[in-house]
């Protein structure tokens, strides 16, 4: 089994889902497919799991997740901040560029609610 890029997807939850749902989920399909009967398929469940329980990741996989117009409108918003990127930048160089000014904007305690 392949590791899926989307561990949403991997584990079979929504991009909302919380924390306890997320975990429920993990540990029932631990219980299917035990490490010890199918260690490869543990090994892709595990990741995700571990991927979701990182807040920095989880966004990052929110935002892998949106449609190109969220993408576009992402990439204006970077060209107006004065950002430097390339306007062929990769979806996963637009996320690391937003996660990291989500973390200095938690950080200064701003608000990142469009109004």
């Amino acid at each position: 089994m392949a590791a899926a890029l989307d561990p949403f997807t991997t584990l079979g939850v929504d991009e909302n889902a919380g924390d306890e749902d997320i975990k429920r989920r993990y540990l029932a399909l631990v219980r299917a497919f035990p490490p010890d009967r199918d260690p490869e398929r543990f090994q892709v469940y595990r990741a995700a799991f571990e991927a979701l329980c990182d807040e920095r990741k989880r966004l990052e996989a929110k935002l892998l997740n949106n449609s190109d117009a969220a993408l576009a409108r992402l990439r204006l918003r970077l060209l107006a901040e004065a950002k430097p990127f390339s306007a062929r930048a990769s979806k996963a160089t637009l996320c690391a560029l937003l996660v990291e000014g989500v973390a200095r904007a938690s950080a200064q305690g701003e608000s990142l609610v469009e109004p």
